[in-house]
């Protein structure tokens, strides 16, 4: 026996409602548990926006997709977990990777997520690649050149990222930032610079290394590998991290 009209006008109606309640569940609740859900759906998105910057200056990537120019990157739509062992470093550690990051942050439009301190101890495989596990988060940490051999010399910071391959694509998982303990800033203040702005210009840079950026011949850029006063990201220092802010999501 067929249903009566108005019962199977409220059969649709809540059924209508409910799909839209998924619908907004799956599209704006907040946390990476739904992102899953979000891919197999098709309905990821980036989480920020890069920066309109012009596609000028000089910059280079660290790692290009095979057969490519495209940059090696991480996934815009996943937000950058990461830890800070301020052991070794000055007494605003956690502020000062924080706000450093906020400023690759408003240019690349990638976005990151403070899981809080650690006391995990940076490992390296080169100078540019951290010998961590692709689950493990971002480390960021102070050491010396006894523990980390890297930093031998005039090394002053670290900086890097691991990818990984899925269906062709590389993509940046996890990284590291170390900045060396012997604290160069105060030699910095002898010549007349102030040591907070070094401190900060060296964590950008390293910053820029951890997000994709390579070094550059250019005296204009931060990313240069002997700094000559630079203390922000440049021109090309922008564009290449708008540029690593623009991958695919996967």
């Amino acid at each position: 026996m067929a249903r009566p009209m108005s019962e199977r006008w409220r059969s649709g109606l809540v059924l209508l409602l409910s799909v839209a309640l998924f619908a907004g569940i799956v599209l704006f609740a907040p946390g990476s548990n739904l992102s899953a859900v979000r891919r197999l759906l098709g309905l990821q998105s980036p989480l920020g926006n890069p920066a309109e910057v012009p596609d000028e200056g000089t910059y280079a990537f660290l790692a290009t997709q095979p057969g490519g120019d495209d940059p090696v990157a991480w996934d815009p739509c996943r937000e950058i977990r990461y830890e800070v062992n301020p052991d070794g470093g000055p007494d605003d550690a956690v502020e000062l990777v924080a706000d450093a990051l906020a400023d690759a942050s408003e240019i690349s439009g990638l976005q990151f997520d403070y899981l809080g301190e650690t006391d995990r101890r940076p490992v390296w495989e080169s100078r540019f690649v951290p010998g961590f596990g692709r689950a493990e988060p971002v480390l960021f940490s102070w050491a010396d050149e006894d523990e980390v051999a890297e930093l031998d010399g005039d090394v002053v910071g670290l900086g890097g990222a691991g990818a990984i391959e899925e269906g062709g694509w590389s993509r940046y998982v996890t990284g590291a930032v170390t900045l060396d303990t012997d604290d160069r800033a105060e030699l910095a203040a002898a010549r007349g610079l102030d040591p907070e702005t070094v401190r900060r210009a060296t964590l950008l840079h390293e910053i820029g290394h951890l997000l994709g950026l390579d070094h550059v011949d250019s005296p204009y850029e931060l990313m240069q590998p002997h700094n000559s006063g630079i203390t922000d990201y440049a021109a090309g220092d922008q564009a290449g991290l708008a540029a690593l802010g623009s991958g695919r999501c996967s």
